[in-house]
């Protein structure tokens, strides 16, 4: 089987901390065993920006300053589903999952150069353009202090060669090194 790649994308994600990211791999199972093939598409992060290159360990670290100032009360909440349409190197994908209840700053990146995606969803699962999210299973309400942020790659693949099923087509993706939120305690200390 031959592996075909496409052009990375590059995104600046939002990943909740792992016990609330084994939450939401439990509501994918549902989604895939509700017959969604894009459940496990992609990963349990929030793509808050497109970036044209990864960002540097001093941005990180003023952007995960800016994102605990402006979590509600030192939590982020997510409760209930939206979809948002983001935009790769190659295609335009319907991402669909719970929406966190923040609001970005509008300065938290400026001079990079990049837009917010809004509002910001953290994936449980890929849509078609085909697929409605009217019927699909309301995620659960989450509720944490606990992020980071991060460089994410990503990418569709596409499957082709003997043994590989016609037009078979997945996603890989790598997130770097994560830039953890200061702590709600230390945060007044900064």
């Amino acid at each position: 089987m031959i592996l075909k790649t496409d052009k990375s994308s590059h995104f600046l994600v939002f990943v909740p901390h792992r016990d609330t990211r084994r939450v939401l791999r439990n509501y994918s199972t549902g989604l895939l065993k509700a017959g969604l093939a894009g459940a496990y598409a992609f990963p349990w992060v929030a793509p808050l920006a497109a970036l044209s290159h990864p960002l540097d360990a001093e941005e990180l670290k003023n952007i995960a300053r800016a994102l605990r100032k402006a979590a509600c009360g030192g939590k982020f909440i997510a409760e209930g589903a939206d979809t948002s349409a983001i935009s790769t190197a190659q295609e335009k994908i319907i991402l669909f999952g719970p929406r966190l209840d923040f609001t970005i700053p509008p300065d938290i990146l400026a001079g990079l150069g990049c837009d917010f995606f809004s509002p910001p969803i953290i994936g449980a699962c890929l849509l078609s353009a085909a697929e409605s999210r009217n019927n699909l299973p309301c995620p659960p309400k989450l509720s944490f202090t606990a992020a980071a942020v991060a460089n994410m790659s990503w990418q569709p693949v596409n499957f082709s060669g003997e043994g590989a099923q016609a037009g078979a087509y997945g996603y890989k993706w790598k997130i770097g090194k994560l830039c953890w939120l200061p702590s709600v305690k230390s945060f007044g200390k900064l």
